[in-house]
Order: structure tokens, then sequence, then C-alpha cells
């Protein structure tokens, strides 16, 4: 059995957020809002004015300790349902 880093997590836990999106429609440019250090961004890629939305994302883990953590309990399980 190989583990690597590499690996996606599955089945991650997720919230909404609040995002920025940029207002072109042909523009598919989306951030975070904690990502963002200004009141009213501005789409990197085209200069275009963003609003905000929200989307369900993903919780992001704020250290590599917490997605050991992760991992750790993801293969704990990936294992006892592989036994049952």
């Amino acid at each position: 059995m190989s583990y690597s880093w590499n690996k996606p997590l599955e089945n991650l836990p997720e919230e909404i957020t609040t995002i920025w999106s940029c207002m072109r429609e042909e523009c598919k440019v989306w951030m975070r809002d904690s990502f963002s250090f200004k009141e009213q961004p501005v789409c990197p890629l085209c200069k275009t004015f963003m609003i905000s939305s929200e989307k369900i994302l993903p919780i992001l883990v704020s250290s590599d300790q917490e997605i050991k953590h992760y991992r750790k309990k993801q293969r704990a399980a990936a294992i006892s349902s592989h036994d049952a």
C-alpha cells in the first residue's frame, strides 16, 4: 500500500464561502473574500470590477499539522471500510 502526498483529498468538508467574481461574463475569474485585500477588488486578468457572491467550497486548512491529521483520519476510514 503506498500513499502519496500529492493524492487529492476526498470528501473534504465544505462551507458556504463569500467570494468575489468578475463582472464580465466571458471572464471566469473568482477569488475567496479572505484572499482579497481591497473593499472592491478588481479582476487581476481583465481589470473589471468584481461582485460579491457566495459559493460552496472546501474549508481551507490553516496548517500542515491539520492537513496531516485529516489525511491520517481519511486513511483510517479507508482501511476500516476495506476490512468491513
